[in-house]
C-alpha cells in the first residue's frame, strides 16, 4: 500500500523543515564529507520558532519516527477513502492540504501524503517553509506519524521498537545526508545490518558508506565472525574500500580464529571469497585463515578449500605455512569435488597463479573433452577463455617437460579481445604518447595480443645503448647479446591489491610468463606515472625505465 511512499525521496527540504523542531546531532557524519557541515548554533530566528512550538518535544526523535513510519504498515490503509483522496489531489494551497486534519482523526496514510506533498512543494519553490512549519495542523500531522505504541507493551518491548525505528530510519531515508546523520544513533550490530541492506538494494551511497565505515571502525565493540563476514560481503558487493574499516574487521577475525571458537568453515569461506573479490591482501589475516583451515580440515567443506586457493591466487599470496598447506590440501582439489567445469577451471587457474599446478592439473583442462563441456552453454564466457589461454601459456613456457594437450596456435579463441577499463586506457595511451618521443612509431608496437589471454601495452626492441631497432614480425624467445625485447606494461589501481599494495596474482603471472618468453619487463604503475604530468617529465621517466631494462 505504501509502495509509492517507500520510493519517494523525502527531500532535503522536508528534512530541514522537521529538523528545525530541534537540530540533529551531526557528530556521527561530520568526518565523512565536506558536504556534511558541522552543526551550528541555533540562530535567533530558530530559537523564536522553537518558542512558538512548546508542545513539540524532542524534535529529532519526531524526525526519526516520521521518516521511519514510511516503512510501517497501518491496517487503516486498506480502508477506501475516495473523498479524502480526491481532496488531496485537488489541493492547491497549504491551507487546503492542512484542512484534512479537521475532524476527529486522521490516518497515518493521509498524514504521510500531506507531508510528502508539502516536501515536493517546498523543494520546487511553490511554497515557503514559514507557511506551515509552525501551523498547529502541521504539528498534528507530525504527532500522528510519531504516535507511540506503548499501550500495554512492556518497557523492554518499547525499547526494542525504538531501536527498530532507529534502524528503519536509516534504511528508509532516501536523502544520503539525512541518513548519514542518523548512523551515530544506532548500535554496531544495526550498522552491519544497514550495510547488508544497502548491498541487497545495490544502494552505493559513498557518503553513507563512509559514515558507516567511520562509526564501525571507531567502535570499541568487537564484531563476531558472522558480522565480519557480512561486512566483508556487503563491502565487496558495493565495491567500497576503507582501510580503517578493513583493519578492524581483519583484527576481529584474527582474534576470533585464534580463540578456536569457530567450528564451521562456511563463514571462513565467505570471508575468503569477499577478500578475493575485493583484492584485499592482508598477510596476517590470510595466514590466520590458512592455519585455521589446516587445523580444521576435517570440518572444512570442499568449496571453502577451493575459495582459499582461488583467493590466494588472486591475491598473489603464499601463506607462511605453505609447504604443509599445499602438501595436505592440493591433493584434495579434484574435478569430482568441483562438480562444474567452470569451477574446476578456476581451481586449476588459481594453482597456476600460485605455481602449484601439476602436469595432470593442466592436462585436465586443456583437453578437448573438458573444453567441450565448458562450452556446452550457448557461449563460453570471455573470462573462461582467458583463463584457458593463461593455463596454455603456462603449459608452453612455465611447466618443465610438459607433453600434454595444448590449445592450437591457430585456434580462434586466441584472438579473443579484452575489455579495458577507462582508467587503464587513459594511462596506457599517455605512456604510448610519451614513448613516441623516444621511439619511432614504426619501431613501436602497442596493444599486442599475446594470444595467451592478455595484452602487452607496448613492445619494442632496444640495443644495449637503448637505441630502438626494427621489430620482428614474430615474437622471439631468445635473448640476443646485442639487443633485448622490451614489454611495457601499464598498471592502474585494478592491477594491484588493496591493503598491502602488491601486484595481483594475474598481473604477476603475466610478468612471469613474459620473462619466460624472453622479454625484459618495464612496468609502469599508476602511482609513479601521472597522466597529468608534463610531457617532458613523463618522457624522462620512461627513458630511465628503458635504460634500466636494457642494462639488466
Amino acid at each position: 500500500m505504501f509502495k509509492f511512499y517507500n520510493k519517494m525521496v523525502l527531500q532535503q527540504s522536508i528534512a530541514v523543515t522537521l529538523n528545525r523542531l530541534t537540530p540533529f546531532n551531526w557528530h556521527a557524519a561530520a568526518f565523512a564529507s565536506a558536504g556534511i557541515a558541522e552543526a551550528k548554533n541555533n540562530t535567533e530566528e530558530e530559537k523564536q520558532a522553537q518558542a512558538r512550538r512548546p508542545s513539540v518535544e524532542k524534535g529529532s526523535s519526531i524526525v526519526k519516527t516520521v521518516f521511519a513510519s514510511i516503512q510501517l504498515h497501518d491496517s487503516s490503509d486498506d480502508i477506501q477513502t475516495p473523498f479524502t483522496d480526491s481532496k488531496l489531489l485537488k489541493a492547491q494551497t497549504v491551507n487546503e492540504l492542512l484542512t484534512i486534519t479537521d475532524g476527529t482523526g486522521i490516518s497515518r496514510k493521509h498524514a504521510l501524503q500531506v507531508v510528502s506533498i508539502l516536501s515536493t512543494w517546498t523543494s520546487s519553490g511553490k511554497i515557503q517553509l514559514s507557511e506551515f512549519d509552525s501551523d498547529p495542523r502541521f504539528l498534528k500531522l507530525c504527532k500522528v506519524l510519531t504516535r507511540g505504541t506503548t499501550g500495554s507493551k512492556s518497557n523492554k518491548q518499547v525499547a526494542a521498537l525504538s531501536k527498530h525505528d532507529d534502524l528503519s530510519t536509516v534504511l528508509s531515508v532516501a536523502a544520503d545526508e539525512e541518513a548519514a546523520k542518523l548512523v551515530g544513533s544506532i548500535t554496531l550490530s544495526q550498522m552491519i545490518k544497514v550495510l547488508t541492506t544497502l548491498s541487497l538494494r545495490k544502494r552505493r551511497s559513498v557518503l553513507l558508506l563512509r559514515t558507516l565505515a567511520y562509526n564501525i571502525a571507531g567502535s570499541s565493540e568487537q564484531m563476531n565472525i558472522k558480522q565480519c563476514a557480512d561486512l566483508f560481503y556487503s563491502i565487496a558487493t558495493l565495491n567500497f574500500y576503507d582501510e580503517n574499516l578493513f583493519e578492524k574487521a581483519a583484527d576481529n577475525v584474527i582474534s576470533i580464529l585464534q580463540q578456536d571458537i569457530v567450528k564451521k568453515s562456511a563463514v571462513v569461506g565467505s570471508i575468503l571469497t569477499s577478500m578475493g573479490l575485493l583484492k584485499y591482501r592482508n598477510p596476517v589475516l590470510l595466514d590466520a585463515i590458512s592455519h585455521w583451515i589446516i587445523k580444521n580440515t576435517a570440518v572444512c567443506r570442499p568449496q571453502d578449500i577451493f575459495s582459499l586457493f582461488m583467493s590466494l591466487g588472486v591475491l598473489n599470496y603464499v601463506p607462511s605455512n605453505s609447504d604443509h598447506l599445499f602438501k595436505v590440501l592440493v591433493p584434495q582439489l579434484t574435478q569430482e569435488e568441483a562438480g562444474k567445469p567452470a569451477i574446476w577451471l578456476e581451481v586449476v587457474w588459481s594453482l597456476i597463479l600460485l605455481n602449484q599446478a601439476s602436469h595432470a592439473h593442466v592436462m585436465s583442462v586443456l583437453n578437448d573433452t573438458f573444453i567441450d563441456k565448458l562450452a556446452e552453454k550457448p557461449s563460453i564466457s570471455t573470462s573462461a577463455i582467458l583463463k584457458l589461454l593463461n593455463i596454455d601459456g603456462a603449459a608452453h613456457y612455465l611447466l618443465t617437460d610438459y607433453s600434454g594437450p595444448k590449445i592450437a596456435q591457430n585456434h580462434n579463441i586466441r584472438q579473443t579481445c579484452l575489455q579495458i577499463s577507462r582508467e587503464k586506457a587513459q594511462i596506457t595511451n599517455s605512456v604510448i604518447d610519451a614513448l613516441k618521443n623516444l621511439i619511432p612509431e614504426s619501431y613501436l608496437r602497442n596493444s599486442v595480443n599475446t594470444g595467451l589471454g592478455f595484452y602487452i601495452d607496448a613492445e619494442c626492441v632496444l640495443d644495449k645503448n637503448c637505441n630502438p631497432l626494427p621489430l620482428n614480425e614474430t615474437i622471439g624467445a631468445d635473448h640476443n647479446e646485442k639487443y633485448c625485447r622490451v614489454a611495457v606494461l601499464t598498471y592502474d589501481y585494478h592491477d594491484v591489491c588493496k591493503g598491502k599494495m602488491e601486484l595481483t596474482g594475474i598481473t604477476a603471472f603475466h610478468e612471469r610468463l613474459l620473462e619466460a618468453m624472453g622479454y625484459q619487463i618495464v612496468s609502469i604503475p599508476f602511482t609513479d606515472f601521472k597522466v597529468t604530468e608534463k610531457i617532458v617529465k613523463k618522457v624522462q621517466y620512461l627513458e630511465n625505465r628503458l635504460k634500466q631494462a636494457v642494462q639488466q
